[in-house]
């Protein structure tokens, strides 16, 4: 798994063969396993065994020395759902290394951007902070099919490019296309389709790159630069491919034929990371972000989307990568929203819609003003601080592109782009770049109880304000003088007063 998951069962093969069912959270750089009744378990690096883990003085859970799900029972004593202590900065050390946390293209452009928020803030936010980079026109990416000469691939390039490109795909259940996908919620700015590969076949039998003895992602690179290189040899077209300025193409989407059979961050365990230099394709066209996924008996929309909102928008995540809070949870693409329907994923939150430039109608909320928003629609509300500081506000139904969404209503926004949602604690100097004003002010997101309920968006007879629970204070605590009331039932169209 390259994004986000939380309590999603796997199954672990022990070195002896032995097969382990697990419950993980985490992603693809820091996760913590348990067995399915709630035993943490932890690699040892010398057996190479998951063992029961045991709470020792040090940060991380350590090996008890009894192998889980062997036939003998665990070690008397052990506590259930053991997890490694919180470091400083409130992200977590989880128990396994995972991929190094080296910047793709994608999050060098976001720190860039992220560089100067912070450089204006540091003046005072005399100097405003300019806007991210639009993603807006037509993009191309490219897709690349690989086989095994002893595991061939199943599914047809042809159904390939229509999961990825094809007007109205539904296909394994698939709401539309990724480039529906796309194209939906922003709301027609954007067009994103994917030149998809003939299928590669690699030199070496699958083994040989699912090899957990060679560290991650050494064979995941050896594959993808060897199907690279087939295609440039057989002529294939990359200048069709669009690259950002420094001429890196913005995404190349990796299947691999049959089912994953590695553990967590071994081999070819699913992933998106870069390649260790780039590689020129054709003039202008230099290979380096990437995501890689096994491709079973089926396809389907969710990590796909939200891998490709990295790679082509610049999004951040809006979880926690500490996974002490539920960061924005099943509200946006860019945490949980790929979750409850991998088919189909909600829509991306408000803030990086906007950001990204596509929104069609902006409202700035002024005092005594009557705000119509619509469902589905990027028409948003605004009420700002500075150009880095404020809240938008949307619409949100449980129709379409939402339908999987765990409450309807007013989804209200408190943006800081300078935050980041590994700081849950809701302070002037730790809070999250993005927060879902919660409407029954439980903060169970920032609590990490759950990914959404149905008191987190403002229904008819809700209120929020600077005397309101939850309030409208400014991250620093000072009162903004936001106020909304009259808010209508769910609906197409929300209304509220100012």
């Amino acid at each position: 798994m390259s994004m986000r998951f939380v309590d999603l069962p796997f199954t672990f093969t022990q070195p002896d063969g032995t097969k382990l069912k697990v419950l993980g959270t985490g992603n693809q750089h820091q996760a913590t396993f348990k067995t399915v009744d709630g035993y943490t378990v932890v690699r040892d690096p010398v057996s190479g065994f998951y063992q029961y883990a045991q709470q020792t003085d040090a940060a991380h859970p350590m090996p008890s020395g009894a192998r889980a799900g062997a036939a003998n029972p665990r070690p008397p004593g052990l506590a259930v759902n053991i997890k490694p202590t919180p470091a400083p900065s409130g992200v977590s050390a989880f128990v396994s290394p995972g991929l190094p946390r080296s910047r793709s293209r994608w999050q060098t452009r976001r720190e860039q951007h992220r560089t100067r928020i912070l450089a204006a803030q540091a003046n005072g936010g005399i100097a405003l902070a300019p806007p991210q980079r639009q993603t807006v026109g037509t993009f191309v990416g490219l897709c690349l099919l690989i086989q095994f000469p002893d595991v061939h691939g199943t599914i047809k390039q042809s159904e390939v490019s229509d999961f990825c490109n094809k007007k109205g795909y539904s296909g394994f259940g698939n709401k539309g296309s990724v480039r529906d996908y796309f194209f939906d919620v922003s709301d027609g700015k954007l067009t994103y389709t994917n030149t998809v590969a003939p299928w590669y076949t690699a030199k070496q039998p699958r083994t040989y790159y699912t090899d957990e003895a060679v560290e991650q992602p050494i064979r995941a690179r050896e594959l993808i630069l060897e199907a690279l290189a087939y295609h440039k040899s057989k002529g294939f077209d990359f200048a069709r491919l669009t690259a950002d300025e420094q001429h890196f193409i913005y995404a190349i989407n990796v299947f691999y034929a049959g089912e994953r059979t590695n553990n967590w961050a071994k081999g070819l365990w699913p992933h998106a990371y870069h390649l260790q230099a780039p590689i020129e394709l054709a003039p202008g066209k230099l290979a380096n972000d990437y995501q890689i996924t096994d491709m079973p008996s089926e396809i389907t929309l969710g990590t796909f989307c939200h891998e490709n909102g990295h790679m082509i928008c610049d999004f951040p995540d809006l979880y926690d990568y500490g996974y002490e809070s539920r960061g924005v949870g099943a509200y946006c693409l860019m945490c949980a929203g790929g979750h409850a329907d991998p088919r189909n994923p909600v829509r991306i939150g408000a803030y990086l819609r906007h950001a990204a430039g596509w929104t069609t109608k902006l409202t700035s909320i002024v005092p005594g003003a009557n705000v119509s928003l619509a469902a589905a629609k990027n028409e948003f509300g605004i009420f700002r601080k500075n150009k880095t500081q404020y809240f938008i506000i949307e619409n949100r139904q449980r129709t379409g592109r939402d339908a999987s969404l765990p409450d309807a209503g007013l989804a209200i926004w408190k943006v800081d782009e300078a935050g980041d949602n590994s700081n849950e604690e809701m302070t002037p100097a730790a809070h999250y770049e993005c927060s879902l004003i919660q409407a029954d002010g439980a903060n169970d997101l920032e609590k990490g109880i759950n990914d959404g309920d149905g008191g987190d968006l403002f229904a008819a007879g809700g209120k929020f304000s600077d005397t309101s629970r939850p309030n409208s204070h400014w991250w620093d605590g000072s009162v903004s003088g936001l106020k909304i009331s009259h808010i209508t039932a769910p609906g197409p169209t929300v209304s509220f007063s100012t």
